[in-house]
């Protein structure tokens, strides 16, 4: 995947080099006299595994941390076994980056398995691999897993909060080329919360105790971005402590392979082939404060009725009142919520996205989308849904540009939903785009998340209320998940699957290039 930035299309790659050329060619370079030696004399622990990302078509980035260590070797060939055609580069690091490594390596074959690792003295970190992306004009099957919200605290005795986050065992099963991991890679805000930077880098580190997800990034690149829960829940970069979001930035740039694109954004976009173009939005950095200020409900002159309640699963003001809608929204909150002045992306990424959008030349265009696009009629507060203006200006641009095959792929939900994205579900429901909805990995479901505050049936009755008024595909609101995407550019089709942790279909749906 060819990274990009603010503009698209560069010089193409080569559409293919013969086998043999790439293994003289990587010999030259390890005998270059550019070639640095391994490092001697020092040692390091490599216990938070390894990592790869944001893989080019002739690029990619990988990391480590190596604790004990400043100086190492990345160690790349295309072989298992790290024989002639291989190449090692200098990497640097220390206590004042958490012993976090991270090297960009270039001068790589598109479509072509390599193999890493990194050495420090006579210490080696775990071998990991990654596939690079197809050239510009080739054209080939392409997997990817998409998940994200792992919550990775434990108790006391050292048991998870929640689970394994066997879920990504799955995953990796599927034997993607990437692995979208985004939204909630960590909790940041949960006890204990995490304001400063050594305790944001701790969350991430304790993440990294979980054998499934050393596993799963060692298996496969990935391509990540943030969402509330690396920071503070639902915060907004313009309104939020600057200092707080200052150290979970870093810590976020410091744990995972970024190559993070011009003016150091998260925002970017990867051409993959001729059949793919992944646009990686950053929808916390540049939003404007939630208005749920505006829409708050008074649940003192009108309580949610109590979990276990029994007129709880039929009391729709109950429910609604969980979900965030008031019965009677309060005079200025529909205002509020469709404010053409408030943003989520910023001008800047909004004209990007839409100039990226424009531009792309890839049969689909997949949107890593950190909250739901679709109308979901619930929590709308920090969803496209509580940017109303915005949400409904990119949906027509889609639709007046005529750009076609766009799918949004988000997690934060808490559940798997799929459906079509229309422009407006009661004023003007024409299909704009699609979203696929997965997830979580290792934190509490919407459903259960339900039935603790409105009681049981409740989730049923937002289930039924998603299928019946807002015409999703399909809700499966109680699950550890993740998404599996398969294009098959021969059918012209993307087949969507959500999957849960022994390997059952929640979803499946076909899409079909237009």
């Amino acid at each position: 995947m060819r990274q990009t930035s603010g503009s698209l299309r560069g010089r193409r790659s080569l559409p293919f080099i013969a086998l043999a050329s790439i293994a003289l060619l990587l010999a030259a370079a390890c005998d270059s006299d550019d070639t640095p030696p391994p490092y001697t004399g020092a040692t390091a622990t490599f216990s938070d595994g390894i990592a790869s990302g944001d893989v080019t078509a002739t690029t990619a980035v990988v990391w480590t941390r190596a604790e004990g260590a400043d100086l190492l070797t990345v160690e790349v060939a295309t072989d298992a076994s790290f024989g002639a055609a291989s190449l090692s580069q200098r990497a640097e690091t220390s206590a004042d980056r958490d012993f976090t490594v991270e090297a960009t390596v270039e001068g790589l074959t598109p479509d072509t398995r390599y193999y890493y690792r990194f050495r420090a003295g006579d210490t080696l970190s775990p071998q990991g691999a990654f596939t690079t992306a197809p050239a510009d004009a080739a054209s080939r099957v392409v997997r990817f897993v998409f998940s994200g919200d792992s919550d990775g605290r434990r108790n006391p005795d050292g048991t998870p909060v929640f689970n394994e986050f066997e879920v990504l065992d799955t995953a990796a099963a599927e034997q993607p080329d990437f692995f979208l991991y985004f939204g909630d890679t960590i909790y940041g805000d949960r006890d204990p919360e995490a304001t400063t930077l050594p305790e944001y880098r701790a969350k991430y580190r304790q993440n990294r105790t979980y054998r499934a997800l050393r596993d799963i990034l060692a298996a496969a690149p990935i391509v990540t971005v943030w969402d509330d829960h690396e920071v503070v829940n639902d915060f907004a970069g313009t309104t939020v402590d600057p200092a707080r979001l200052a150290a979970g930035r870093r810590a976020f740039g410091e744990y995972w392979p970024i190559g993070e694109g011009s003016g150091n954004t998260l925002y970017r976009s990867f051409p993959y082939g001729r059949d793919l173009e992944l646009i990686v939005l950053d929808e916390r950095t540049y939003r404007d404060a939630s208005v749920i200020g505006a829409c708050v409900i008074d649940e003192a002159a009108d309580p949610i009725p109590a979990a276990g309640d029994p007129a709880a699963p039929e009391n729709v003001r109950g429910l609604r009142q969980f979900v965030g809608l008031p019965p009677d929204a309060p005079p200025g909150c529909l205002e509020a919520l469709s404010d053409p002045a408030r943003t989520m992306l910023g001008a800047e990424q909004e004209q990007w996205l839409k100039d990226t959008l424009r531009a792309s030349g890839a049969t689909w265009k997949v949107v890593v989308n950190a909250v739901p696009v679709q109308m979901l009629l619930a929590l709308p507060y920090d969803r496209w849904e509580g940017y109303a203006a915005e949400r409904r200006e990119l949906l027509e641009f889609l639709r007046d540009e005529d750009i076609r095959n766009v799918l949004f792929v988000t997690t934060d939900f808490h559940a798997n939903i799929f459906g079509p994205v229309l422009v407006d579900n009661f004023s003007d429901p024409q299909q704009a785009a699609y979203e696929a909805v997965a997830g979580p990995i290792a934190t509490t479901p919407l459903q259960r998340d339900i039935e603790d505050e409105v009681g049981r049936g409740a989730a049923g009755a937002l289930a039924a209320l998603l299928e019946s008024v807002v015409g999703v595909d399909c809700a499966v609101l109680d699950a550890y998940a993740y998404g599996l995407a398969e294009i098959d550019p021969a059918a012209g089709t993307l087949t969507l699957t959500a999957k849960d942790q022994a390997n059952n279909e929640l979803c499946r749906t076909v899409l079909t290039a237009q």
